[in-house]
């Protein structure tokens, strides 16, 4: 029988090994983007429906995700993840499409399920497991995107794509014993009574914080390096650079949440506010400026909202909630409505630069987006607990 202790861990390994595959297979696409569109002949507004299909899959798989046994829901989000890579890679152009369909609802499943996971198995470590949660996101964005242009040097576009195929089987050959035991989810029911989070207004407040910091993370994703090339810099620099933004997100994604717990409530306002500022300021570096040193500076500023925004709209989701019930709700109507907002912003930048033949309408869009992600940040933060 397990000690204490280490089912502690081995929980934490769970949500380790989960969160890992939540973000390289589609972070990868954003350097191959311009191989894609050469291989299979698409314009800008295809590609930005391509990147916009898993975030359509969050959006709308995140509803349903609560009525299933999460036992079962992880292990099919894992799987339709291995499948979906398949697919995207080996089936031509429908394949594309369907994979990164697929891989989307894969992906949807995890990430309503594990906020309400980590509410209920550590809720006296919540903000410091948070933390890791969001880092080991944040490593994985890195990682999709570092070996992206490698693995095209390496391998053909099929096969690049396909290497991810490789993580999803790892977690699902680590996952699977969990099902018999059904341990890690077992839970006492808790009888409580029902409520409407469709009528709260806190409900609504995080679900517009969460759709418009994804708007500018996926946007960023799958067109930052389209956006500094078209400035005129070569494709190992645009990719350098949207890894350095993520290289100072992955700490900030793992301190943000606990610098907010350990901070004096009088400093949380102007901690939110300074951290959702900085991704208008990026973006304002980034229309104006077309220098090497600015664009350096513009994505070291861009990072720390990258990392740290996230990870306080998750803390929010479990702090906001009363119990690991309305978390799961809670969280699934965030990331449901969430996501779809968040979707349109790859086929817009797409459509606009179609329209336009370059990004600066685009890169205002952004601007602007960034000033209302601060301002529902603050909204959300002054919101009531959900009971």
């Amino acid at each position: 029988m397990l000690s204490f202790k280490k089912i502690f861990w081995l929980n934490v390994f769970i949500v380790i090994i989960i969160a890992f595959n939540l973000r390289a297979p589609i972070t990868a696409i954003g350097p191959m983007v311009d191989t894609i569109k050469n291989e299979y002949g698409l314009n800008s507004t295809l590609v930005g429906i391509l990147t916009s299909l898993p975030l359509m899959a969050f959006g709308s798989i995140s509803f349903i995700v609560g009525y299933f046994s999460p036992i079962r829901a992880v292990i099919v989000g894992i799987f339709l993840i291995f499948i979906g890579e398949l697919l995207r890679s080996y089936v031509g152009v429908y394949g594309l499409f369907i994979g990164m369909l697929a891989i989307g609802c894969g992906i949807a499943i995890a990430n309503v399920v594990l906020p309400s996971f980590i509410k209920e198995k550590f809720p006296k470590q919540m903000t410091s497991i948070m933390g890791v949660y969001s880092l080991i996101l944040s490593v994985s964005s890195i990682v999709g995107i570092a070996l992206a242009t490698p693995l095209l040097h390496i391998f053909d576009l099929a096969t690049a794509m396909a290497f991810w195929i490789l993580f999803a089987f790892i977690a699902l050959a680590v996952y699977f014993p969990q099902v018999k035991n059904g341990r890690f989810f077992r839970t006492k029911k808790l009888t409580s009574k029902q409520v409407n989070i469709f009528k709260h207004p806190t409900t609504w407040k995080i679900t517009l914080f969460m759709g418009f910091q994804s708007f500018l993370a996926y946007s960023l994703f799958f067109w930052y390096v389209q956006i500094v090339m078209e400035k005129g810099f070569s494709k190992d620099f645009a990719t350098d650079m949207i890894l350095l933004g993520q290289l100072i997100a992955m700490p900030v994604s793992l301190f943000g949440p606990l610098l907010l717990g350990k901070l004096k409530k009088n400093y949380h306002t102007p901690y939110i506010a300074t951290l959702c500022s900085l991704y208008a300021i990026s973006f304002g570096i980034l229309f104006f400026c077309n220098n090497q040193l600015m664009i350096i500076l513009g994505a070291c500023i861009m990072g720390f909202p990258w990392g740290g925004v996230f990870g306080i709209v998750l803390l929010f989701i479990a702090q906001k909630s009363y119990n690991a019930q309305i978390a799961a709700r809670l969280s699934a109507f965030a990331q449901g409505f969430g996501y779809l907002i968040a979707a349109q912003g790859q086929w817009i930048i797409g459509l606009l630069h179609d329209k336009f033949e370059n990004f600066s309408s685009s890169i205002c869009m952004l601007f602007v987006v960034g000033i209302i992600v601060n301002i529902v940040g603050y909204l959300s933060y002054k919101s009531q607990v959900i009971k």
